[in-house]
């Protein structure tokens, strides 16, 4: 694999807490951002945050038993 801090990136705002980051050519989020760049897209902190709640719905609803 190509080191990171050689070759193409994309830099681009965390739709949820509006910071910067970089995604590095050869990884799916790179090229996920290099077709559409107007998408909405989320650092690696607050897609992990935004997962884990999910998670934590699912089992909640899985526990009490609503739809």
């Amino acid at each position: 694999m190509q080191d990171q801090s050689t070759g193409f990136r994309f830099q681009l705002n965390c739709y949820s807490c509006k910071k910067a980051f970089e995604v590095f050519e050869g990884t799916q989020a790179y090229d996920r951002a290099k077709r559409n760049r107007k998408g909405m897209y989320y650092c690696e902190d607050c897609k992990n945050r935004i997962e884990l709640e999910a998670r934590l719905e699912l089992g909640r609803r899985l526990l009490t038993g609503r739809d």
